[in-house]
């Protein structure tokens, strides 16, 4: 007679216990083996960059190309057709802006301007990688390749401005003219050097949101406040550019067109510091008046490295970065659709591609 097992002499829930463990061991062997045969899954998506976190929240939408409906069919002065409105209503101050960002309600906005842009190629190409497409940009007429300064941040998503070279001040015309440039705006000259040094500095590039008279701090309100100003500034409106006035504190000698001034003037020859002070004091500004328009420039290593600690604090503090366009030209309804045809206008240095892509409504016209 044989003896009983030791798996009949188990208890029934002594056996259901063993079954279950062991098909659990069993499955998970299974499943090592499939994982090992197949391999780690394909990454889908983007990569994540988790080295710098995101600095704003802006919509990620692509500001266009140069439009052939807002350029003239010639050539300017330095190369590039005059910007102008388009036929069905749209103006560059519109089309060529920077994403627009959400603010929550009841949050202050601040807009900053950054100078200088180009005059060192790697702390540009770091400045316009590293921070948020809210910072707009400004870029000389002088700056060397102008063309892949603009391509670089609108890429990027910054809206640009072109710098006009304005002389400093009275007296020495010659003085003058060698510190901001044989194309300089001055009081000095006549009205039809101005027009056509203004035209110079338009014409140096194609797709920019508007001009400014700042340029490396200085002090530019001789000429830019004068009457003599005031036909300039109607060509920028005519044109469908907004100017911004970069010396804070003073008005402008006409009310036309689409126009803001700053707040607050960064110097950023200064120490970190007093940088820090002047980032404070447009942070005083905006809470104290629901927004705020702050220049900065020109552009310094030590001033880089303020603005990328400083613009994370912002939302700690109930305050949103835009773009400037959003304070001095805010959004209206569209009144026409875009136009649909695709022509380009050839340029004196070669072919440019213009993409008349659906540019984005919604910019005060």
């Amino acid at each position: 007679m044989h003896s009983a097992s030791l798996w009949q002499q188990m208890p029934s829930s002594g056996r259901l216990f063993v079954r279950f463990w062991g098909g659990c061991a069993v499955a998970a062997g299974v499943l090592a083996i499939g994982l090992q045969i197949a391999g780690p899954p394909p990454m889908g998506g983007d990569d994540i960059d988790v080295s710098t976190p995101a600095l704003n929240p802006a919509d990620k939408s692509d500001i266009p190309g140069p439009q052939a409906d807002l350029l003239e069919k010639r050539s300017g002065p330095n190369g590039y057709p005059l910007p102008r409105r388009g036929q069905h209503g749209h103006v560059a101050r519109q089309v060529y802006a920077a994403p627009a960002v959400d603010v929550p309600a009841g949050e202050a906005q601040i807009a900053l301007v950054v100078t200088g842009v180009g005059d060192a190629s790697a702390l540009t190409d770091e400045a316009m990688t590293s921070l948020p497409g809210a910072v707009s940009l400004v870029i000389s007429p002088y700056a060397p390749d102008m063309k892949h300064l603009l391509e670089q941040a609108r890429a990027n998503k910054h809206e640009t401005l072109v710098s006009l070279p304005i002389q400093t001040g009275k007296g020495n015309a010659e003085a003058a003219a060698s510190l901001a440039g044989p194309n300089a705006l001055g009081s000095d000259l006549s009205a039809r050097q101005n027009l056509q040094n203004y035209q110079w500095a338009l014409s140096s590039l194609a797709g920019y949101v508007g001009v400014t008279n700042a340029a490396s701090g200085a002090n530019q309100s001789d000429f830019t406040h004068s009457p003599a100003f005031s036909p300039l500034l109607d060509d920028i409106d005519k044109r469908g550019l907004l100017y911004l006035n970069a010396t804070p504190n003073t008005t402008l000698p006409s009310k036309t067109g689409v126009t803001g001034t700053a707040d607050i003037a960064v110097n950023t020859d200064a120490d970190i510091v007093n940088i820090d002070i002047q980032l404070l004091k447009l942070q005083q500004a905006a809470r104290r008046n629901g927004r705020a328009i702050g220049v900065m420039g020109p552009l310094r290593p030590v001033a880089l490295a303020c603005l990328r600690a400083w613009i994370p604090h912002l939302k700690d503090v109930g305050i949103t970065l835009v773009p400037v366009s959003m304070l001095v030209a805010p959004p209206a309804q569209p009144q026409t659709p875009p136009p649909s045809s695709n022509a380009g206008p050839t340029l004196d240095n070669g072919a440019m591609r213009v993409h008349l892509t659906n540019p984005r409504m919604g910019r005060q016209q």
